[in-house]
């Protein structure tokens, strides 16, 4: 009884082995032509402090504007009501990152916020130029948190 069990184990692997074809390489991913399935590229915030939007992000129609000012909205309502980190904890954070590799890009919370907010003003402006439906940002970041106006 436990020599048929062993043979049929061997034979079993040997299956298994058989199964896989050497030299088998599985067929290229099609490329996605859907232009939402990539991430945007990222606007900069010029010297005069004003948000300066990328092509890409020119290119959304005035639902994505508006759904992306939400998620940035929410976001800023969320990360900032926090408790600010420590000095310590922001300055080994801002050092460590050019010795080691990495970006200390959120290091600075309040650069972070100057950036949300201009970005949030241009996208804001373009709503305006496209005769969309614009946004109070004042009065949207002065509500609570869980209360976003629907659009």
């Amino acid at each position: 009884m436990m020599a048929r069990l062993s043979l049929l184990a061997v034979l079993l692997m040997l299956a298994a082995c058989a199964a896989a074809i050497p030299g088998y390489s599985p067929p290229p991913l099609t490329e996605n032509t859907n232009k939402f399935a990539k991430p945007l590229e990222s606007g900069e915030v010029g010297s005069d402090g004003r948000y300066h939007m990328s092509e890409s992000e020119k290119a959304m129609d005035c639902k994505r504007l508006t759904g992306s000012m939400q998620i940035t909205l929410a976001r800023l309502k969320n990360t900032y009501g926090r408790q600010q980190p420590s000095a310590l904890s922001s300055t080994v954070a801002q050092s460590i990152a050019p010795v080691f590799g990495g970006s200390s890009l959120g290091s600075d919370r309040d650069a972070v916020y100057a950036r949300e907010r201009a970005k949030l003003e241009a996208y804001n402006d373009e709503l305006a130029a496209r005769n969309c439906k614009t946004l109070d940002i004042e009065a949207e970041l002065a509500r609570p948190a869980d209360s976003l106006t629907k659009y």
